[in-house]
């Protein structure tokens, strides 16, 4: 989620069962399980027929629009219904990424609202439907990358997986008077978005084998804070049955009038881009509409990025408007919404891959520099002293403190909430298995990396994985997949209470009663870890 590196979305893992007497031998996780392409394969979706293809066991469909392109009138409005059809849509490709700025390409097309799902094709009855939403900080990212490839968690836990797109940056999250919805809420567009495809899961997903009473919202990143924002949505609620939260927190969302902390309003950032767009006067609303996408996404370089809790975004996020968000997410949790089972949990080195870009190398004063970047210059002496980087070093010191910061004790915080809220448990995780190889490794246990293991994709990031990391990815869709199906995952890992355990999943596994060395305690006591 930081501005300074492009969003790293790799990587995935879970656990060795000892002492359970259940535990059986992982399959051959190096054989192929994609198979080749037997026949194509019709479904009826109430909008209309989609042609997927039979690949080995799987049934898979890709491309299926979920809603109408979001242009002309439609843009900045919520998601509506596609046109219907009659004859059989080809569903064996990817829908466009939403426009978005990459470094390697820049993508424009606006009739993005695309969903794939990947289903065992023997259906004996209905199957638990994992469904999967892209991170890349609101700006950036897409179903159709690479380690999000479902075809192996699919199959080995006989799930239906469904991942899509949905609107990113200023064409997901403006907020303007002039742009507010029938219903009276603004901003929320790729939120809209993505609760309308979990609204065509409930309504379609039977089709494919899938059981719509049976559904897990899960993600990283973004995507994690998509789930955290979901389960404090209005419109979200009955819409999934349990969720997982894979370094995500609950801070990145926008008032829509009142800057909090170092986040602007909602309106001053709506504000700001339509003055550097030159839709000031007369009919605002059809002026910025007018726009073509890549004038728009060319004014969020113009915005000043936030940087706070140790992350570094821009300021393109879901609204508290009122309507969709009633109130920020940790206190809508708090308040008893989103009551369903719960996984949530952090890496052990998120905050690596951004720290040579904030200037953090192992020179001397690197962690009181990195410290000052994030606002906490007034508690400096204090977090030197409880990270000691003169004893772990610079480089080690500010990751423990960006991890902190931005995920692993929101983490802890969300379990926490989850857990003495309401009636459903809550899962409480660290990821502490680095890549044995390949050109990520040198980051240690990074943001993204339990991406990779969940789908089993080493290949996407040029990485080649020993046998306990085969092992440790099998492991950890085995925990996804048994609380998709049940709401509960493995017997090994026990729900989450204050100061109670929880899961590290590495190799072997261990269950852990600590929390991050207790440091989220002296943060929360400096004012460092706001609601």
């Amino acid at each position: 989620m930081s501005k300074t590196a492009p969003h790293l979305p790799w990587l995935l893992s879970l656990i060795l069962l000892w002492g359970c007497s259940d535990l059986v031998d992982p399959p051959d996780a190096s054989s192929s399980i994609e198979g080749v392409v037997t026949h194509a394969l019709d479904v009826a979706t109430d909008d209309g027929p989609v042609r997927g293809s039979t690949l080995g066991g799987l049934n898979v469909f890709k491309g299926i629009p979920y809603a109408a392109p979001p242009t002309g009138s439609r843009r900045w409005a919520p998601p509506a219904r596609p046109t219907r059809w009659t004859q059989p849509l080809a569903a064996t490709a990817f829908g466009p990424p939403c426009p978005q700025l990459r470094e390697e390409v820049l993508h424009l097309n606006e009739d993005c609202l695309r969903l794939n799902v990947w289903a065992p094709a023997a259906a004996a009855k209905p199957r638990a439907v994992l469904v999967w939403i892209h991170g890349g900080g609101y700006v950036e990212g897409a179903s159709s990358e690479a380690w999000y490839d479902a075809a192996q968690l699919a199959e080995r836990e006989d799930l239906v997986v469904v991942s899509f797109n949905y609107r990113l940056g200023l064409l997901g999250f403006l907020a303007l008077p002039q742009l507010t919805a029938p219903d009276g809420g603004t901003g929320n567009w790729g939120l809209r978005d993505q609760i309308a495809a979990l609204d065509w899961v409930r309504r379609n997903i039977a089709a494919f084998g899938g059981d719509p009473k049976r559904v897990m919202i899960a993600g990283e990143s973004a995507g994690a804070v998509s789930v955290t924002t979901l389960l404090a949505a209005t419109p979200a609620q009955g819409l999934f049955q349990r969720a997982a939260i894979q370094s995500g927190t609950y801070r990145p969302v926008l008032e829509k009038e009142q800057p909090v902390g170092a986040f602007p309003s909602a309106y001053f950032v709506g504000l700001v881009s339509a003055i550097v767009l030159e839709c000031t006067e007369g009919d605002i609303a059809a002026c910025l509409r007018a726009k073509p996408p890549v004038q728009v996404l060319g004014t969020q370089l113009q915005l000043t990025p936030v940087t706070e809790m140790g992350l570094s975004l821009w300021p393109t996020l879901p609204v508290v408007d009122g309507v969709v968000l009633k109130g920020r997410p940790l206190a809508r949790v708090l308040a008893g919404s989103g009551d369903v089972p719960v996984l949530v949990g952090a890496n052990d080195n998120e905050a690596s891959f951004v720290l040579a870009s904030m200037g953090v190398v192992g020179n001397p004063g690197d962690f009181g520099r990195y410290v000052d970047a994030l606002g906490a210059s007034a508690r400096k002496a204090q977090l030197t002293a409880l990270y000691q980087p003169s004893v772990v070093g610079e480089v080690a010191a500010a990751d423990a403190l960006g991890t902190d910061l931005s995920f692993a004790c929101p983490a802890q915080r969300l379990a926490t909430a989850s857990a003495t809220v309401g009636t459903a448990p809550a899962y409480l995780y660290r990821f502490a298995r680095a890549l044995p190889n390949g050109p990520l490794a040198p980051l240690g246990v990074a943001h993204g990396t339990d991406i990779v293991y969940l789908f089993g994709r080493f290949d996407a990031v040029a990485t080649t994985p020993t046998p306990q990391d085969l092992t440790l990815s099998w492991q950890l869709q085995s925990a996804w997949g048994a609380m998709a199906r049940t709401g509960s995952p493995i017997p090994a890992w026990l729900p989450y209470s204050p100061g109670g355990t929880f899961i590290t999943w590495n190799t072997p596994a261990t269950t852990e009663a600590t929390w991050r060395g207790g440091r989220c305690a002296s943060l929360d006591a400096w004012g460092l870890l706001p609601p």
